[in-house]
């Protein structure tokens, strides 16, 4: 019913992404698969057959295309903020992309390479945040006037709207139309196409209307929603929690 996919470079995001899959390992039910598309893999991986280790370089020709036509526009951008990273933010992109044309599942789950699993994640888990009339499952903060946090999503890709949210993210990509838009980074374009389709229908789950705790920091909304009794997001200074795995 469910698959997983991620994205890292290995060489550059070492320490975190390896307590990623460490933890999915040793947390998530054996019959979620998760797909790792990762640069620089390393030789050899020591998990269970339900990770995935798939080379980014076997699925990046659309990436490779969208950076060389658009790397080029960074250099115009206000500041050298995440803001307006739209490379960097562009594996995350083509990674999803290259992985619906293979998915056997009902629903994907992205999932930031930086987030860590504390408890059990199953399908039971997981089925709180869906339902066959929502396509999208996400971790909005209209609530502090800011954008969405992308680290964990939920496509539902038997829904009537799969095909067309993904031509409008194909569209701000491959045609370099996010360009157009006040913020370039995944997160303010996911928010973009979901907000154009909503006015058309689409139904979509913000996970932090379920509920939220009292956290330290308000913007952590993985960690402060019903996500955050399984996962942890190693932002800034909680990247500490990754020691005491």
């Amino acid at each position: 019913m469910f698959e997983v996919v991620t994205t890292f470079h290995q060489e550059k995001h070492n320490y975190f992404s390896d307590k990623m899959l460490e933890t999915y390992d040793r947390f998530w039910s054996k019959e979620i698969n998760l797909y790792a598309y990762v640069e620089k893999p390393k030789n050899n991986y020591n998990f269970g057959n339900n990770i995935k280790i798939i080379n980014f370089d076997s699925i990046s020709e659309d990436f490779n295309f969208f950076e060389f036509n658009y790397k080029n526009k960074e250099m115009l951008a206000p500041d050298n903020s995440y803001r307006y990273q739209a490379v960097r933010f562009a594996h995350k992109i083509y990674a999803i992309k290259s992985h619906l044309k293979n998915c056997k599942a009902n629903y994907l789950i992205w999932l930031d390479s930086d987030i860590i699993t504390i408890n059990n994640v199953n399908t039971k888990f997981l089925k709180k945040f869906t339902n066959k009339d929502i396509y999208f499952s996400y971790l909005g903060r209209q609530y502090l006037n800011f954008h969405s946090e992308a680290g964990f999503m939920i496509f539902n890709l038997k829904n009537e709207f799969h095909l067309k949210f993904w031509n409008e993210i194909s569209e701000m990509y491959d045609n370099g139309k996010l360009f157009n838009e006040k913020e370039w980074h995944d997160s303010y374009i996911f928010d973009v196409v979901r907000s154009k389709l909503e006015n058309e229908n689409m139904k979509c789950l913000n996970i932090p209307s379920l509920g939220l705790v009292k956290g330290k920091n308000v913007y952590e909304v993985l960690d402060n929603s019903l996500l955050g009794q399984s996962l942890k997001h190693l932002k800034g200074n909680r990247k500490g929690l990754a020691n005491n795995l």
